[in-house]
């Protein structure tokens, strides 16, 4: 999660499994403020990324990159 340029968004992120359960989370990363996590699906289904602002609002962008052994 990035937020985009002129946003105030301080962004605190998760993952969550399809039985709606947070398998991973992410809030401010090393020297920036916006949240990064790795997670590994332990199986098939619909899995969602929530985000929401720590007492702040705003437009972002969300990369979610899928890593193969």
């Amino acid at each position: 999660v990035k937020a985009l340029t002129g946003s105030s968004l301080d962004a605190v992120a998760a993952l969550l499994a399809p039985d709606g359960s947070v398998l991973a989370e992410g809030d401010d990363e090393d020297a920036n403020i916006n949240p990064r996590f790795t997670a590994t699906l332990p199986a098939d289904g619909t899995y969602r990324v929530r985000v929401n602002g720590y007492l702040t609002s705003g437009a972002f962008t969300l990369s979610v990159n899928a890593l193969y052994p």
